[in-house]
């Protein structure tokens, strides 16, 4: 962090490319599953490689959205003494590292600024990785949204921030879970299934980012796809999805694969056994856990994430399970309740200045989900259903080309489904 000369920014103009809808071009097709394939060395017991549904030729989105999902995702990472650091240099190095490409089309591409190409080295590696969080989170999203959780509630969990240890227990019969791979996805996506709001679906997610070429993001997805079958739930790998976001040449692309799965279960939850999966970690010799174990435990620890994002510290010391709690030492922080596009929203924010210009973000919840956080589990359930079918009825959050009011003259806001809120302005 001590050459920040790039950092050097216009931020009036930064704010209008993060919040100006771009296409974001990529690839998921059978082509693509079929390199993947042929890369040495990948492993014979990998399933079969397909398109991810909503992914197979790129996006159109808002880089805000990357943001969010990257600061969502990647908070319980770091410990409360890192943490204003971190949030200040990861808004001030990401919040100018976008510019528009005219592709001659109607919407534009997405490139890196002048400021964003200067960033080298062990940074730029940093960067493209980080980048592969944000940008794959989001993509999830759009993809499990296609196969299934339009209008519900679709949640991130950081295995290793919120399970600790090497091993997942997920769905399928009441049997034993085991690793069969010493690697493993870095993120669950937790969401209801369609049919029944008390029971759940659990995924898998590897993201990657490169700054190199797309051979060089072809065999990151190879290694991906064989992250991706590192869990085995009652015999049977959970569906999952690998992204890789490449910024060669300094525009930003990506590629995405989904191994098949013809049919996917869904596990009960309720009170008692989300209550039951406080104790929950990974482990490397499990006989006979319950398969819901995994599914509760996950559920609550994307409670425990959200309520994390906003500084709700009750909320948090009420759900996250014991391993992550003893990990992650928080302060209080002062919360404040403000107006956004999706209802009053209750939050922590951050100030940065940046050559006399201040940027100002909070990261925040829903205010009626909020509220709900310290009580019942079904409170909380209920609260993220009404949220995320008001948030796909009030325009899609995902249909940039739809313009929707998610900005006033000042400030720039972005939500996710389970009720995370983020908003961004600048003096």
């Amino acid at each position: 962090m001590r050459d920040l000369k790039y950092l050097t920014v216009d931020l009036s103009h930064a704010r209008q490319i993060v919040g100006s809808p771009a296409r974001l071009g990529g690839t998921s097709d059978w082509r693509l599953a079929k390199r993947i394939l042929d890369v040495p060395d990948i492993g014979a017991d990998i399933k079969t490689l397909t398109p991810a549904a909503g992914l197979e030729d790129g996006v159109t989105l808002l880089p805000l959205w990357a943001l969010h999902w990257l600061s969502y995702a990647t908070r319980p990472r770091y410990q409360d003494d890192l943490l204003d650091r971190y949030l200040h240099w990861a808004l001030t190095r990401y919040i100018g590292l976008f510019e528009h490409l005219d592709q001659g089309s109607s919407l534009p591409g997405l490139t890196l600024s002048e400021a964003g190409r200067r960033i080298r080295g062990n940074q730029r590696r940093v960067t493209s990785e980080e980048m592969g969080i944000g940008f794959g989170a989001l993509l999830a999203t759009y993809w499990f949204k296609q196969t299934g959780a339009a209008g519900l509630p679709i949640s991130i969990i950081d295995v290793d921030a919120a399970l600790d240890d090497r091993y997942i227990f997920a769905g399928g019969a009441r049997r034993a879970v085991r690793a069969i791979h010493d690697r493993r996805p870095d993120y669950l996506l937790i969401a209801p299934d369609p049919s029944s709001r008390r029971r759940y679906r659990v995924r898998a997610l590897e993201c990657k980012g490169t700054s190199s070429s797309i051979s060089y993001a072809v065999r990151q997805l190879a290694s991906a796809a064989e992250q991706l079958i590192g869990i085995t739930v009652g015999g049977r790998i959970p569906r999952g999805l690998a992204v890789s976001t490449v910024t060669m040449n300094d525009q930003l692309t990506y590629l995405a694969i989904d191994p098949e799965e013809d049919d996917e279960p869904s596990y009960p939850v309720n009170g008692n056994m989300i209550d039951q999966a406080a104790g929950f970690r990974l482990q490397d010799s499990v006989v006979d856990t319950p398969p819901e174990l995994l599914t509760n435990a996950s559920l609550r620890a994307s409670w425990a994430t959200l309520a994390d994002f906003s500084g709700n510290l009750a909320a948090f010391d009420r759900w996250a399970p014991d391993v992550m709690r003893r990990r992650l030492a928080r302060q209080q922080r002062q919360r404040v309740t403000f107006d956004t596009p999706y209802g009053p929203a209750r939050g922590t924010s951050v100030t940065v200045d940046i050559d006399g210009q201040q940027v100002h973000v909070r990261y925040a919840v829903n205010a009626t989900i909020d509220q709900q956080m310290t009580q019942k589990a079904d409170a909380i359930a209920d609260a993220q259903f009404a949220f995320a079918e008001r948030l796909s009825g009030f325009e899609d959050p995902y249909d940039a080309t739809a313009k929707p009011g998610f900005q006033t003259a000042s400030t720039l806001f972005s939500a996710t489904p389970d009720g995370s809120i983020f908003a961004i302005s600048v003096d």
